[in-house]
């Protein structure tokens, strides 16, 4: 989280609505994973720590998109100012090419449905295990 907040520093906070919702995502999420953690901690058995597991890797796969979206974005805007600051008809004896920045394809639908196929299978887990150690606790009361 340190480098999406030393980002979204050098982005004045401006970012995409889409990045929004993500970073909401992501914190949902990092909660989620504290509670996980905690019943881990409660009791630690094998499902347990599969799961466990399982949504920090989702949680780093998260991240780590939303970093190189926020990067990107970063390249763009320096490169908007960058083209700002230069004049706009180059001399005649110069020749200027833009630079090479390949676009973001945003993901494809099957890209999407695997996405939210996993993050169902991650929640249910989560709730799962939750639920488990409820039952529990209230048992030995």
């Amino acid at each position: 989280m340190g480098k999406i907040e030393i980002l979204l520093e050098k982005l004045d906070n401006r970012i995409t609505s889409s990045l929004g919702k993500r970073l909401d995502e992501l914190d949902n999420l990092s909660e989620k994973l504290e509670v996980s953690g905690e019943d881990y901690e409660k009791n630690p058995t094998d499902e347990n720590r599969d799961s466990y597991n399982e949504v920090i890797d989702y949680v780093e796969k998260i991240e780590n998109g939303i970093i190189r979206d926020l990067e990107a974005l970063l390249e763009k805007r320096k490169a908007e100012e960058l083209a700002k600051q230069t004049p706009a008809t180059p001399p005649e004896n110069q020749s200027v090419t833009p630079p090479a920045t390949p676009p973001a394809t945003p993901p494809s639908s099957e890209e999407k449905k695997e996405s939210s196929g996993i993050l169902t299978l991650v929640i249910g887990s989560v709730l799962l295990v939750a639920s488990l150690g409820a039952i529990n606790y209230f048992r030995k009361q």
